[in-house]
């Protein structure tokens, strides 16, 4: 091997370090953004279970809301109800002369 072809393949070899070195530099950099990625997903799965225990909560809310009107109405109801059957036994009350 004389110097010449000592001097090539020297070359090749730098030329092939350098392609290496790109490339793994390359792999270095979307191995970050994998990481960022994965920390970013990480993070909107502990959001996505907050937002779930809060929408959880909001739907109870919503429904106890809902239920309020029904409530004030069966009240009214018994309320009426036992004013009529107070006015049925006083006139009955009444009419026998108590």
């Amino acid at each position: 091997m004389d110097n010449e072809e000592a001097a090539r393949e020297h070359q090749v070899v730098l030329d092939l370090a350098r392609s290496n070195k790109k490339r793994i530099d390359k792999l270095e950099e979307e191995q970050k953004e994998l990481r960022n990625l994965t920390k970013a997903v990480s993070r909107m799965v502990v959001e996505q279970k907050n937002m779930r225990e809060d929408l959880v909560e909001m739907k109870g809310d919503v429904k106890q809301i809902k239920e309020k009107p029904a409530k004030r109405w069966d009240a009214l109801a018994e309320k009426v109800l036992m004013l009529v059957i107070a006015a049925v036994v006083a006139w009955m009350l009444g009419q026998i002369g108590l």
